[in-house]
């Protein structure tokens, strides 16, 4: 018990350090049914820490598995009540290790789709919230097709307030944050890749996304690497009074997908059996 309670406690450090990639896809049929892919990747050098902290904190002499299919069940029970494990595989890629579960889940209306900690919040950079706090409606058309709404929380925009880098600091002069602290950013979010996708069995009719691959929709897309490269493009979102705002700084910079708006649609007819 005291084990699992200090593994909880480091995985809640992962997700706050952020040194991690995450990449959630939800598949969704016309009754409501579908599952999700979860793939999370951490750094070598972020897990490095974590097996130092729970071993640390446990007193345990074998290091305490932070990926087993135990926390993968757990993940699943917080997703929704009706959420099963359908399975979960140890992977290792060049940025680091991590797992890939896939759960399944009977009605999506019944979903909660939120993950460990707010690693993800970091969004907030763009809409004030965490992106991947999602609410899903499944409803069905007069002409038979089905109609996803996926619902975020409204954008909190930073309350208004002057530039505080100093003259000749070399820091933005959009931006509030010191050149420090904007290195400390850096280093903090270095590494870190979020995308959350659906996409729904059948043939997908419409959606009020802008960002769509074939039959899939992207919600929210975007590497922290490539965000932090433009320091005055992320000053712009920092200091960002409207969603205008937000939306003019985003087009500037390559690969960044945010849904802006607070509910996002998607129509798609069955698929053909």
């Amino acid at each position: 018990m005291r084990a699992s309670r200090f593994a909880g406690i480091a995985i809640a450090a992962l997700f706050t350090s952020a040194c991690f990639q995450s990449t959630t896809l939800i598949r969704i049929n016309d009754d409501g049914s579908g599952t999700i892919e979860q793939t999370t990747i951490v750094t070598d050098a972020a897990m490095k820490q974590l097996r130092a902290l729970v071993a640390m904190g446990s007193g345990a002499d074998k290091p305490i598995d932070l990926f087993s299919t135990t926390q993968a069940r757990q993940m699943a029970a917080k997703i929704g009540t009706d959420v099963s494990l359908v399975s979960s595989t140890r992977i290792k890629t060049a940025a680091g290790e991590g797992t890939k579960a896939v759960f399944a889940f009977a009605d999506i209306n019944r979903l909660q789709l939120k993950p460990e900690g707010d690693g993800a919040g970091m969004a907030s950079m763009a809409r004030g919230v965490d992106p991947a706090q999602l609410h899903f409606s499944l409803t069905r058309q007069p002409n038979g097709d089905a109609l996803l709404r996926i619902v975020m929380p409204p954008a909190k925009m930073p309350a208004a307030g002057k530039p505080t880098a100093p003259a000749g600091s070399g820091g933005s002069p959009q931006s509030h944050m010191s050149p420090e602290q904007l290195a400390m950013v850096k280093q903090m979010f270095a590494g870190m890749k979020i995308a959350i996708a659906v996409e729904p069995a059948g043939r997908l009719v419409k959606t009020s996304s802008p960002y769509v691959d074939g039959g899939r929709v992207t919600l929210v897309e975007f590497s922290f690497d490539e965000l932090l490269a433009h320091d005055g493009i992320f000053a712009r979102m920092h200091t960002a009074q409207t969603l205008d705002d937000v939306r003019a700084a985003m087009k500037d910079i390559p690969g960044l997908r945010i849904n802006l708006d607070p509910e996002i649609t998607i129509e798609f007819a069955a698929a053909a059996k």
